[in-house]
């Protein structure tokens, strides 16, 4: 019996993933087929079916490079973001790239000791669901447009400076921003900051946001339990945990938008049109999974 409230969107995620991570595992020959979930819409159900596909399909595809990852996170300090050329230099020289590789269908990319560090898997999201989010990209036009900030060098708050950001072919708005329905910063420990809904998530279209994300939301879960079951089950206890803080602070506003948040993240970043420096997130650690999903038609990727 899931401890998920009923009336939660992440009670639908939660099923859905589970659905893929076991049609997954038949798929890969782990165990026998499964039926159809009645209680998934039609579009939601097809976008299940393809994803579990295009998971299994990578698994099946492993490509090793010669690379200790383990090794590699350990050298790195909890505040290397990638800019210091200096220290770019040496650790390409310590530990200095296999071999070019490229991947043209999905595809599990494994160090030289058998750790997945990537998974590859173009096409996983059906047309039907990127609809969904080029819509509610649509939506979010206004925030995206006040996000951009302006400054005489590309690195100062690089990931909303208007040079990282390119103009849209197709009538969208550059930008990024960040939901969340329980904001934490990074290096800022209880009780100097507490969780909070961003003011992005409060604005009037905020539950038009959420519900348009709901599906893609469903399917980025359960694309989580399957690379990183542990990853995923955590993130659903800190999801309910939050429930509890709220309660405790009689936080009526978080209550509310933890109902309708469908993601086991507790952020998603809404990126359109954006250039990505090369860089690393600080204070992370190897374990932990970020899921970049591409929406529409790109060239640089």
């Amino acid at each position: 019996m899931s401890l998920i409230p009923a009336d939660w969107a992440l009670a639908t995620t939660h099923i859905a993933s589970d659905y893929i991570c076991r049609q997954f595992c038949a798929i890969v020959g782990v165990t026998p087929k499964v039926l159809l979930l009645l209680e998934l819409d039609v579009v939601l159900m097809l976008g299940c079916s393809h994803l579990a596909r295009i998971l299994a399909d990578a698994y099946l595809n492993p490509v090793t490079v010669n690379f200790d990852m383990t090794r590699y996170s350990e050298v790195l300090q909890k505040q290397e973001r990638g800019v210091n050329l200096r220290c770019e230099e040496f650790l390409l020289t310590r530990y200095p790239p296999d071999h070019e590789i490229i991947l043209e269908r999905p595809a599990v990319v494994l160090d030289k000791f058998g750790l997945i560090v990537l998974w590859y898997l173009p096409g996983a999201i059906d047309a039907a669901i990127q609809n969904d989010m080029i819509s509610v990209t649509m939506m979010m036009s206004g925030l995206l447009g006040k996000s951009i900030t302006c400054g005489t060098s590309p690195k100062e708050k690089w990931h909303t400076n208007e040079f990282n950001f390119q103009i849209s072919e197709h009538g969208l708005t550059s930008g990024c921003i960040n939901l969340s329905p329980g904001w934490f910063l990074q290096a800022h420990p209880a009780p100097q900051f507490q969780p909070e809904v961003s003011a992005t998530l409060k604005s009037d279209d905020g539950a038009a946001y959420c519900q348009a994300m709901c599906r893609l939301a469903a399917l980025v879960a359960a694309a989580l339990r399957v690379m990183h079951s542990g990853l995923y089950w955590s993130s659903l206890t800190t999801q309910l945990g939050l429930r509890v803080w709220a309660d405790t602070h009689q936080t009526q506003t978080m209550k509310m938008w933890l109902r309708e948040w469908a993601s086991v993240f507790t952020v998603v970043a809404i990126m359109c049109n954006w250039y990505t420096p090369l860089h690393r997130d600080a204070l992370s650690h190897a374990q932990w999974f970020d899921i970049m999903t591409s929406i529409g038609g790109y060239i640089l990727a």
